[in-house]
């Protein structure tokens, strides 16, 4: 990422922390900006406009100089959404709340031990996965390549994992059912926080507003609310 425009970002690092992050995975494609505000593109699994925006008006403006050249849009703030729907009707959206750990929260090593994971659980992590609709093996696979990752293994079988989206953020932390109950995600998660402050990142999950229990972990362990986003694909 440009060093100009990473530094215009951190100028207000809650409300960009996706942006960032996937910018420093994949290339910048496009940049539109006026004023203050920036659309970012670039490309994982779809190609993605990533809004980085303070007001209503400079949205309106960005959003006609982009020209809807995807219609695929990320880190989208509830204000946002009427002004992408102007022209265009929604064809799916993923709301989800963003929650981030604070600099200062220490947290613990994971009582059991935790693994990377490879590109060969890839098929076992996906056909256990409660999001096919919103990945793919190859998105899978990419993210165990790319970035960090912990499973829990018992008796030689994968029970638990964790790995990050195309953002940054952790996320893909499932357990098996019979294996649910005994910390599992917990230690996976201790994992991967403790993986992401090795590398100076910041830790940040988006999770489902009806995902209590998952939330329940998230705040158990430090992590603080910070808004809803959604990702947004329009027709």
């Amino acid at each position: 990422m440009q060093a100009e425009i990473l530094d215009h970002l951190q100028k207000h690092p809650l409300q960009n922390l996706p942006v960032i992050g996937f910018f420093q995975n994949y290339p910048l494609e496009k940049k539109v900006e006026y004023g203050t505000s920036m659309i970012l593109a670039g490309t994982s699994d779809y190609t993605w406009a990533y809004i980085s925006v303070g007001n209503p008006q400079d949205f309106d403006i960005l959003l006609d100089k982009y020209g809807f050249e995807t219609l695929y849009f990320a880190n989208v703030e509830e204000w946002m959404v009427s002004h992408l729907t102007l022209y265009h009707r929604i064809e799916w959206r993923l709301a989800t709340d963003r929650y981030y750990l604070p600099h200062d929260v220490e947290v613990s090593e994971p009582k059991r031990e935790c693994r990377a994971l490879t590109v060969e659980d890839v098929n076992h992590i996906y056909q256990h996965s409660p999001y096919k609709d919103y990945t793919s093996v190859g998105y899978i696979k990419e993210r165990i390549k790319k970035d960090i990752s912990a499973g829990v293994w018992i008796d030689d079988k994968l029970v638990g994992w964790g790995l990050t989206h195309d953002d940054s953020s952790l996320g893909f932390l499932n357990v098996i059912s019979e294996y649910r109950g005994q910390g599992t995600g917990e230690d996976i998660f201790r994992s991967l926080i403790i993986a992401k402050r090795e590398k100076n990142r910041p830790v940040f999950v988006n999770v489902e507003p009806h995902n209590k229990q998952s939330i329940s972990l998230l705040t158990k362990l430090g992590l603080v609310y910070d808004r809803q986003v959604s990702w947004v694909k329009l027709a």
